[in-house]
């Protein structure tokens, strides 16, 4: 059957550039073009397209409030076309927890011709993306029609807290209890004010936001997002609160820069803080302790939505170091990570060479490298590290699950759960049944809740996996699992 497709982007040529490459293969129709979200919207109710790619940053309505409504309304596989760079893997991850499916990154982080040299890559995700499942998506950016989100605004400049709360006052489903001009009030008035969300500034007196934000954590758990502006001398600070567990930043429009500029931002930012469920501040600080066990986890395409909701049910006294392989390019596996070290209650870090496997914490692979597991010994104790190369490609990908898990069995054997999860292609499937052939246990996703059942269905296929199970129930079995390799009872 023929895939209709509708491309969405701000450009012109990046538009025409898009659809000329669609257009070369003969299974694809490209059936309408849009040039900004809302555009989108109107002709994805007039047109029906099986699929649309997605520009991110556009007028009027840009890509990610498109996603959002498109996935609460009228569900269809969406692709998103991003640049290769932090702020866009960013916001590229933003496009995929509200729903899209999989994304490209632009050569060179630039609307470019060299776009046709990734051609072969956008035809082959548009067609495995068209075949996703989906479902609608409620997002906690539609407005109440009960209960206010009460925010409380923490700023020492009264000009600031001014244009906050004339941006959140128009707004029906929000209201303001409280403002503070540094962190020390902030602190105080969270008990009478109880906040849903609070605004916080990191450069204050008395008491700056990096330290009302870790104040406020270990009493009460509240969204905290970051409003700062960002200069080279605060950066390390606006880290340093999302390290403590503020759910998010947003960059002060520059000096001279309007206020209005970053309205519907800080409006989407309120309401999808508001619907995160955090905790106390938990100590993630890195524990020593070095693991007998090893969780694998691997995944692609519908990856980072499924991983969202996987990882933060991992419990934190899971007895096992914890391996996660995500196809994904360079600064996205950064994203991803972070992303999922703010929402879980085990620590969870991009891997670097050298890193140790240690018990509650969580190895993300590093777009472009293949990671491999070795151990040593030191001090008379085996320890394992993860190791980085970039040998040649495995099933077209690096990181690939193939080589990162084979490399863990051999040094973990009987004493790993292997996971594999949502994703196109078979990587991870001849793996799998090297862990069940050392007697570890393997697990897959069932077709309900995969987004793409390509890589689950491999495996499965192969007669490799003990357990096929919706997502929603795979971590607290892994867990189970791994005690029972401990000899420990079941929750």
């Amino acid at each position: 059957m023929t895939i209709r497709a509708l491309v969405v982007d701000d450009s012109a040529l990046m538009r025409r550039l898009v659809k000329d490459i669609l257009s070369k293969d003969n299974n694809i129709e490209v059936i309408g073009t849009a040039f900004n979200g809302k555009d989108a919207v109107e002709k994805i109710q007039k047109l029906k397209p099986d699929i649309v790619t997605m520009d991110v940053e556009m007028p009027i309505m840009n890509g990610i409030d498109a996603v959002k409504q498109i996935m609460s309304t009228n569900p269809i596989p969406i692709l998103m076309i991003s640049a290769l760079t932090t702020k866009g893997a960013d916001t590229t991850m933003d496009a995929l927890n509200a729903g899209a499916i999989d994304f490209i990154c632009k050569p060179s982080g630039t609307i470019s011709t060299d776009l046709a040299t990734i051609g072969t890559e956008i035809i082959e995700k548009v067609k495995s993306a068209s075949t996703a499942r989906v479902r609608v998506i409620k997002t906690s950016q539609e407005p109440s029609t009960t209960n206010k989100i009460k925010i409380l605004l923490v700023d020492d400049s009264q000009f600031i807290r001014k244009h906050l709360r004339d941006i959140i006052n128009r707004e029906s489903d929000l209201d303001i209890v409280g403002e503070s001009s540094n962190g020390l009030e902030a602190v105080n008035m969270v008990k009478t004010a109880k906040p849903d969300v609070i605004i916080m500034d990191i450069d204050m007196p008395e008491m700056n936001g990096v330290k009302a934000t870790f104040e406020i954590l270990k009493d009460y758990a509240i969204p905290i997002i970051i409003f700062s502006g960002r200069t080279s001398d605060q950066m390390n600070d606006i880290k340093l609160a999302l390290e403590v567990g503020a759910v998010d930043f947003i960059p002060k429009p520059a000096s001279g820069g309007s206020m209005h500029t970053i309205s519907a931002l800080l409006i989407r930012k309120i309401r999808d803080a508001n619907g995160q469920k955090i905790s106390k501040l938990k100590s993630k600080s890195r524990r020593s302790a070095e693991t007998k066990n090893i969780l694998l986890i691997g995944t692609s395409t519908g990856g980072p939505q499924t991983l969202g909701k996987f990882v933060p049910n991992i419990p934190v006294d899971i007895p096992a170091g914890v391996i996660i392989v995500q196809h994904m390019p360079p600064k996205f596996t950064k994203s991803l990570a972070d992303r999922l070290d703010r929402i879980s209650p085990i620590s969870v870090k991009e891997a670097v060479e050298g890193d140790e496997i240690i018990t509650g914490e969580a190895l993300v692979a590093p777009g472009d490298f293949h990671m491999t597991v070795y151990e040593k010994e030191v001090n008379g104790k085996k320890k394992r590290y993860v190791s980085l190369n970039k040998d040649d490609r495995i099933h077209g990908v690096r990181p690939a699950v193939d080589i990162t898990f084979q490399s863990a069995v051999n040094v973990f054997g009987s004493n790993t759960v292997g996971v594999i999860l949502t994703g196109m292609g078979a990587d991870g499937a001849n793996s799998m049944g090297l862990i069940k052939a050392k007697g570890g246990h393997t697990i897959a996703q069932d077709e309900e809740t995969s987004i793409i059942f390509g890589m689950p269905a491999a495996a499965i296929k192969l007669g490799v996996v003990d357990k096929t199970l919706p997502l929603d129930r795979i971590p607290m079995y892994a867990y189970n699992e791994i005690n029972k390799i401990n000899g420990k009872g079941v929750n």
